[in-house]
């Protein structure tokens, strides 16, 4: 398989338009199977108007904009064609081993994730996550890497240990739950 880089006006007919709009659908299949998963725990929750399947509906419905967004954008894009209108050809850039890895690895990183949180607890897992997954897409400077990771898992802290108190995996190793649950006793000091 190799990439196209095409220079030159804005595309005729559909087919270059499949890719975008498949993308979508698979996207809406994702999230569709993502919500309807989300019945099985729709209990009401006495302190907490939107119940149990409130907030991940709420991430439901954001990735449903965020996919709808991201398909305006990319057609947006292609019906106004390049920038540069002046040459017209198209060049066969070959994805090489090294690159299918590097993307094999992005898209297998969040399942490692999965896998590892339930043994070493959502608190401790998410920074790895975080960092590996900049490195995966080539942030290699540290100031970068720290702010990232200090937003993300400060409001991750912040939302899920403040706000709502969200029970997320401790995990289940002595010293990994442990490491939680002070995490957790820290995040919460002076509620």
């Amino acid at each position: 398989m190799s990439q196209q880089i095409k220079v030159g006006s804005a595309p005729t007919g559909l087919a270059p338009y499949v890719r975008y709009i498949a993308e979508w659908f698979f996207w809406i299949a994702l999230i569709g199977l993502y919500f309807q998963q989300t019945s099985h725990f729709g209990d009401e929750i006495s302190n907490y108007r939107f119940g149990a399947d409130g907030w991940p509906r709420g991430i439901a419905l954001a990735a449903l904009l965020g996919a709808t967004f991201q398909l305006v954008l990319q057609l947006h894009s292609l019906r106004s064609g390049p920038p540069s209108s002046t040459v017209e050809h198209v060049e066969e850039l070959p994805v090489s081993k090294k690159q299918w890895a590097l993307r094999f690895m992005i898209f297998a990183w969040p399942f490692v994730f999965l896998y590892l949180m339930p043994r070493l607890g959502a608190y401790v897992s998410l920074p790895i996550f975080i960092v590996g997954f900049l490195l995966l897409l080539g942030v290699r400077k540290i100031k970068p890497i720290s702010l990232v990771l200090l937003v993300v898992y400060g409001l991750t802290l912040l939302i899920f240990t403040r706000f709502f108190f969200v029970a997320l995996p401790l995990g289940n190793e002595g010293t990994f739950y442990d490491i939680n649950v002070a995490i957790i006793e820290f995040a919460r000091l002076g509620r």
